[in-house]
C-alpha cells in the first residue's frame, strides 16, 4: 500500500446504507454515474446518475470489463485526496469485488462532500459589517 491517508470506510463496510448497497448490487452503472457527478460537484446539485460514466460503466461491463472504469474512478479519487493504496491495489479490488468498490467511493465522496458542506465550511467572502456609533 502506498503512503497517504486512509479511507472514510473500509473496502468491506459495504451493506450500509442500503439503499447505495442496494444500487451498488442491482444497478451498477448508476452508482458508478453518480459517483462521477459527486467528484465534479460534490454537493450534487445537479446530479445525474444517467451520464458519461454510466454509459462508459455499462458498455465495458457487458463486454466483460467492468473492472477498468472502476480502477480509473478508483486511482483518480486515490490520487485526488490523497489516499492510501497503489495501481495495483485499484486493480485487484475493482476486478475482484466490484459492489464493494462502488461502495467505497460512494461514501469517500459523500464523507469528503460533508466536510465541504459541514459548520466549518468556507462561506466564501463575506463583507465586514459596518462601524457603528452607540
Amino acid at each position: 500500500m502506498g503512503e497517504g491517508q486512509e479511507w472514510s470506510s473500509s473496502f468491506w463496510d459495504c451493506c450500509s446504507p442500503c439503499g447505495t448497497c442496494s444500487l451498488a448490487f442491482c444497478c451498477p452503472c448508476c452508482l458508478h454515474g453518480r459517483t462521477s457527478s459527486r467528484l465534479e460537484d460534490p454537493t450534487l446539485k445537479d446530479d445525474s446518475m444517467m451520464n458519461g460514466g454510466c454509459c462508459v460503466y455499462f458498455l465495458l461491463a457487458y463486454c466483460g470489463f467492468h473492472f477498468i472504469p472502476l480502477m480509473m474512478k478508483r486511482t483518480q479519487i486515490r490520487e485526488k485526496f490523497g489516499l492510501e493504496g497503489s495501481g495495483c491495489g485499484d486493480c485487484m479490488r475493482s476486478f475482484c469485488c466490484p459492489c464493494c468498490t462502488l461502495m467505497q467511493h460512494e461514501k469517500e465522496l459523500e464523507s469528503r462532500a460533508a466536510l465541504l458542506e459541514g459548520p466549518g465550511a468556507q462561506q466564501g467572502y463575506k463583507a465586514p459589517a459596518g462601524m457603528e456609533y452607540q
